[in-house]
C-alpha cells in the first residue's frame, strides 16, 4: 500500500469514525428524548389508572343506589297493586251487594203493590 493510498484509507477512517460518532450522538439524543417521553407516558397512565378506579367506584356506587330505588319502587308498585287487587275485589262484592239490595227492594215493592187496593 502506498503513502497516498494509506492516507486515504486513515482519511476515510476518520471521516467514518467522525460520522459514526455523530451518529452516536444523535442516537442518545433520541433515546434521551425517548427516555422522557415514556416518562410523561408513564405519569399519564398512572393518571388514567387512578381516574378509571375513582370512575369504577362511581358507577359502583350508582349502581347500588339505582338497585336500591329499582327495589324499592318493585315494592312500592306490589304494594299498589295488592291495594288494586283488594279494592276491586271489594267492588265486586259491593255490586253483589248493591244487586242484593236492589233485587230486595223490588221484591219489597211488589209485595208492597200487591197489597195495595
Amino acid at each position: 500500500m502506498t503513502g497516498e493510498e494509506m492516507e486515504r484509507a486513515i482519511e476515510f477512517l476518520l471521516e467514518h469514525h467522525a460520522k459514526f460518532s455523530a451518529d452516536i450522538d444523535i442516537l442518545k439524543e433520541v433515546q434521551a428524548q425517548a427516555s422522557r417521553d415514556v416518562s410523561a407516558l408513564a405519569s399519564v397512565v398512572s393518571e388514567l389508572a387512578d381516574t378509571v378506579a375513582r370512575v369504577e367506584t362511581q358507577m359502583v356506587e350508582g349502581f347500588a343506589r339505582v338497585e336500591a330505588q329499582a327495589e324499592a319502587m318493585r315494592q312500592e308498585m306490589r304494594e299498589n297493586f295488592d291495594n288494586l287487587i283488594l279494592a276491586n275485589e271489594i267492588t265486586r262484592k259491593l255490586a253483589a251487594d248493591v244487586a242484593n239490595l236492589a233485587v230486595q227492594t223490588a221484591r219489597r215493592v211488589t209485595d208492597l203493590e200487591s197489597k195495595l187496593p
